[in-house]
């Protein structure tokens, strides 16, 4: 059994001292010894055992159950084997669609009035392979949560209003969430144009889609399909009880067998998308597709890009562009594999107009330096520490995270071998290792460059450190 405590004001005190010992210490003297010459202890993480967690239901739908009384809260997520690469275009939207209207036996106007009546937050999302729907809701009111999926999952409503993902908008105004988000779309059309996973579909598709879906649902929302994820602050045998009794109702019928999809045809050139935007900032995607990554992959991939530009405040691409330069507040790496099929590799930032060309040279710039170079001693320190006794660790730190990342990995892996290793396998990456990965995983001479934001001032503004103008990354697509 997973319980886990937290007594917030002793936690408070503790850091209220700490942050006093520290003062008076930092005053009289700094110890500027290397991390690796501390002798500091190896860790003594060892993340909960799955099995202690997992519930199998008679339907074959398999649950991780936890308890977490870190708040008087509970958290539902269930995780369904389809996405927007099934069944035909369009269908799988509108099956999501249909999950977010809420359950057929209740009717449309009761479903939001039950979650205002719970305070819960939920929310359907949906990926290229799978669909998520979360639901948190405080503790008191588990048993109803729960009776509630397991009638959402069971009957959706597919009739009514249109309820899909958010619409991409535009605005005058420094919209972080709204210019990125249409950046990435941007990138995201271009890069899977054509391919089962393109999100585009004809007028007359959408319109057969809304029938579609129910067969989509009635094969693939399914118990041997979905995975459930369920952890708060309650007694785990009576959530068991309850989840037992609340999922009993989906179908006990075999799913569709897993289904692989086609590779993308990788680009033989550099393709520039640009978007003219009224923004005083340009938004910059960049990146290519991502094939499946074998197991033995991995572990040197995950170093790889932490080095390059993932999670923190150190990478390569931050240091260069914000560190050094001061041109943008973010210059991240986004590593998107795919289950079984593409994912996508891609690199964001943004800045003012006169940064953003700049911003788009030193990030190829990078790129390049990681296909060419191996990384030091000390940032291959730094990562294989951070991604095991940091990222990994906090994969499974609490109810909420250990349920989740074990619900998710039963249903793409079928097991936790895979993630059991990983620490294992982070621990044996060499420096040459990490370039392999690079040279193997980076392609700079056939990315999708997209940028968005006020172009003409972009193109007009004065070099800054002789970058190239944008269109000197690329070409228009011709695909």
């Amino acid at each position: 059994m997973m319980a886990l405590k937290h007594n917030i004001t002793v936690g408070l005190k503790a850091t209220v001292l700490l942050a006093g010992i520290m003062g008076t210490a930092v005053a009289a003297a700094q110890d500027t010894t290397h991390p690796q010459a501390m002798g500091l202890a190896e860790t003594q993480f060892e993340r909960p055992d799955p099995e202690s967690l997992q519930v199998t239901l008679d339907n074959g739908l398999v649950a991780y159950i936890a308890e977490d009384h870190r708040a008087p809260l509970v958290t539902l997520k269930a995780y369904i084997g389809v996405g927007t690469g099934h069944g035909a275009p369009g269908e799988a939207a509108a099956l999501a669609a249909a999950l977010r209207r809420g359950p057929q036996s209740l009717p449309a106007d009761d479903f939001q009035a039950t979650l205002d009546s719970m305070n819960a937050e939920f929310s359907v999302s949906q990926s290229h392979e799978l669909t998520e729907v979360f639901l948190d809701v405080p503790a008191n009111d588990r048993a109803q949560a729960l009776t509630l999926l397991g009638q959402l999952l069971s009957e959706p409503r597919f009739e009514g209003p249109q309820t899909g993902p958010q619409e991409r908008k535009s605005s005058a105004s420094i919209d972080y969430n709204y210019s990125l988000v249409n950046a990435v779309a941007m990138f995201e059309d271009q890069l899977f144009a054509g391919h089962r996973f393109s999100p585009s579909a004809t007028a007359e598709q959408s319109v057969a889609a809304s029938q579609g879906a129910r067969a989509l649902h009635a094969r693939y929302v399914v118990g041997q399909n979905i995975t459930a994820a369920i952890a708060g602050d309650f007694k785990r045998s009576a959530a068991v009880k309850d989840t037992r009794r609340a999922l009993k109702s989906l179908s006990a019928a075999r799913p569709p067998a897993a289904q692989s999809f086609a590779a993308l045809q990788p680009a033989t050139q550099r393709e520039l998308i640009l978007s003219q935007a009224e923004r005083i900032q340009g938004w910059i995607v960049i990146g290519h597709e991502l094939p499946l990554v074998p197991e033995e992959d991995e572990a040197a991939l995950a170093v790889m890009d932490y080095i390059l530009g993932a999670y923190h405040l150190d990478s390569r691409l931050y240091r260069s562009s914000r560190e050094l330069r001061g041109l943008t507040n973010d210059n991240s790496s986004f590593l998107k594999p795919g289950i079984r099929g593409p994912g996508s590799y891609s690199f964001r930032t943004y800045g003012r107009p006169e940064a953003v060309r700049l911003l788009v040279d030193l990030t190829f710039k990078e790129l390049n330096t990681m296909r060419e170079t191996l990384p030091t001693a000390t940032e291959l320190f730094v990562a294989k520490g951070a991604l095991v006794d940091g990222i990994y660790a906090d994969h499974y730190a609490t109810g909420v995270e250990a349920t989740q990342a074990y619900a998710r990995e039963w249903l793409t892996e079928g097991s936790h071998e895979r993630s059991e290793s990983f620490p294992s396998r982070v621990a044996a990456v060499t420096a040459e290792a990490v370039r392999e990965a690079a040279q193997k995983y980076i392609h700079p001479q056939r990315m999708v460059v997209a940028v968005l934001g006020p172009l003409d001032k972009i193109k007009a503004a004065p070099a800054i450190e002789s970058e190239p103008q944008l269109s000197v990354w690329g070409a228009p697509p011709s695909r």
